[in-house]
């Protein structure tokens, strides 16, 4: 990957700001996430809207018939997706998953392995610890680089620079964003998933991923998020944008109570779910 030439920080930085009013959602997605607010929610008249786009409908059942949801793939109804994966990761998933195809991130090869691997590794850990709804810390763990993809699609000279940066110097992708923008990935994050008015429980994960302890009400699932990140980037799976071993915040992982024990069946469950996800191609 060739780095582009150089830019004044103050340039990143000054493009960084802009990224607060990006991406806009289309018309059809934001009746859809008015409709998921609902408190009276019906759910049939959200599955006929979702219906009128065809892409929005394949893409709902690919997840609710993928690896991490339905071992058996037989769901055929976007009402059927809709019970089955509930409405806050039906919202959050979709709404990222369709503006932001995060498998189209190629200036960054393995980066959905890694995503891959981390919502895999947080629903382990959401299942052994029972401190979160796996199908929630599984969609939390699947978007946590959400910021990547923002910078990548938004700022992609920025992000190719801080990728060769990163390669160059040995440090981590999180402390030249933070030094070149004066903010980073989670940050940026932030801003997105503020402005789709996602659910705590995964804006939170989403948005200090890297600090845990910034968390007020979602700690739960921030630390699952935090810890699985840590992992997945131990085991070596897919790749964040550098090869520096993520630190793990010592309070997120006493709040997971992770002792030997726990963390054998973490990554017991962790092997058999990623075999089984990448048996069945989740999102292909």
């Amino acid at each position: 990957m060739n780095a582009p030439a150089p830019t004044s920080k103050e340039k990143f930085r000054w493009e960084v700001s802009r990224l607060r009013a990006l991406p806009t959602l289309p018309k059809l997605l934001e009746r859809v996430v008015i409709a998921l607010e609902d408190p009276e929610i019906n759910l049939a008249s959200v599955a006929e809207l979702i219906e009128v786009d065809q892409s929005l409908t394949s893409q709902m059942l690919r997840l609710a018939n993928s690896a991490f949801y339905n071992a058996q793939g037989s769901v055929s109804q976007v009402g059927q997706a809709l019970v089955m994966l509930g409405t806050a990761v039906t919202r959050s998933v979709i709404l990222s998953t369709s503006v932001l195809d995060m498998r189209a991130l190629s200036g960054l090869p393995g980066f959905w392995e890694h995503s891959l691997g981390c919502a895999v590794a947080a629903g382990a850990i959401a299942k052994v610890t029972g401190r979160a709804t796996p199908e929630e810390a599984t969609a939390a763990g699947l978007l946590h680089d959400l910021g990547k993809v923002v910078l990548y699609k938004q700022l992609p000279d920025a992000f190719v620079h801080i990728v060769d940066a990163a390669a160059r110097t040995k440090r981590s992708f999180l402390e030249v964003e933070r030094e070149e923008l004066g903010t980073d990935h989670g940050e940026i994050a932030g801003w997105l998933v503020d402005k789709w008015r996602f659910p705590t429980c995964l804006a939170e994960p989403i948005t200090w991923h890297h600090a845990p302890s910034r968390a007020r009400a979602a700690r739960d699932e921030t630390a699952i998020v935090h810890v699985a990140n840590a992992l997945v980037r131990a085991l070596g799976y897919g790749s964040g944008g550098d090869r520096r071993l993520a630190p793990i915040d010592p309070a997120a992982w006493d709040r997971l109570a992770l002792g030997p024990e726990a963390l054998d069946a973490v990554l017991e469950q962790f092997d058999a779910d990623l075999d089984h996800a990448l048996n069945y191609a989740s999102f292909e």
